[in-house]
């Protein structure tokens, strides 16, 4: 047998330079076979995932509490893109060829197996770690409306009413009115009668200003969205309606909703990052998201708001919005 090595027979090396392809194989071969040939005796030449596996492991100084400590440190970016979803809602049922459409629609079948794989994928305190960076508000508002041109509508979402328990749909609430809608998205506990809700905090922090300007405007309205996707924290939160009534003003209670609908399919449109955070958002008279705010409000987000709902009542006045 002819040994490929460095010294070649006659024939084989003018066969090598007929065809450079088989050369340049023929030279890496050579340097693995004088790689093995270097070891000592007994030994082998480890391979690339033997000699990743000899690496030390980098060593993990940072706790999570360090971790939101640097995260702090870093300003939050501004709100980058519209939040909403680009087809308008409605109140209706959906006919018998529409589910069929839904059901055999490509995309959205790909959208619920990502949102499956994320949400498997995700820890159970993930939420709760956020929270200790930034207090979990992971963008600041835009000083300006969104464009009506670029803005994007307001999901339905369905709840009961606090006032007469009636069910009731925002595609329906939201349309000829600016409104200021507040996502209260977490703790049953809101109802109880010694303290209130963090994330109800979060959006009276956004909304209280704007509601005392705008409170006697005819065509103002705040609504706010009392949001348990948990269908055990959906029932115990019916246990506690008269509690939370006594907390709920008489004059809000028509547009407070109580609802155990699931916003998985549009939390990301919705900008829904955190299930402990609250977050406010600003519709306009055709149901478009045209600004939105997360957590505690910073002074000038909260100035800002008062500022655009005052815009958008200007021009429905003038029948411009």
């Amino acid at each position: 047998m002819l040994r490929v090595g460095k010294a070649r027979a006659p024939f084989v090396q003018r066969f090598l330079t007929q065809h450079p392809r088989t050369l340049g194989a023929v030279r890496l071969l050579s340097s693995s076979n004088d790689k093995g040939a270097n070891s000592g005796p007994g030994q082998t030449s480890p391979t690339s995932t033997e000699r990743g596996t000899q690496r030390p492991d980098p060593p993990f100084t940072k706790s999570v509490s360090e971790a939101a400590v640097a995260s702090n440190a870093e300003p939050l970016p501004f709100l980058s893109q519209p939040l909403g979803v680009p087809k308008r809602p409605t109140s209706d049922d959906l006919s018998w060829s529409e589910k069929h459409a839904e059901w055999f629609n490509r995309d959205a079948r790909l959208a619920k197996r990502k949102m499956i794989i994320k949400e498997a994928t995700r820890g159970y305190f993930h939420d709760f770690h956020e929270i200790r960076s930034h207090g979990g508000k992971t963008w600041r508002s835009p000083s300006t409306m969104i464009r009506a041109d670029k803005a994007l509508y307001f999901p339905n979402v369905t709840g009961t009413c606090l006032a007469d328990k009636s069910k009731k749909y925002t595609a329906d609430m939201l349309y000829d009115r600016v409104s200021i809608v507040a996502m209260l998205t977490s703790k049953v506990s809101e109802v109880g009668t010694t303290t209130r809700a963090h994330v109800q905090e979060h959006t009276r922090s956004f909304y209280e200003a704007a509601l005392e300007r705008f409170r006697d405007h005819p065509r103002f309205q705040l609504v706010q969205i009392n949001l348990q996707e948990n269908t055990l924290k959906a029932y115990l939160l019916t246990l506690f309606v008269s509690s939370l009534r006594a907390h709920i003003p008489n004059e809000l209670q028509a547009t407070y909703l109580l609802s155990h609908q699931n916003m998985d399919l549009v939390r990301e449109a919705m900008g829904l990052h955190n299930k402990h955070v609250g977050y406010t958002y600003l519709v306009g008279p055709d149901g478009k998201i045209r600004w939105a705010g997360s957590a505690f409000a910073e002074p000038d987000e909260a100035r800002a708001l008062v500022a655009c709902t005052g815009v958008l009542l200007d021009r429905l006045r003038g029948g411009r919005a």
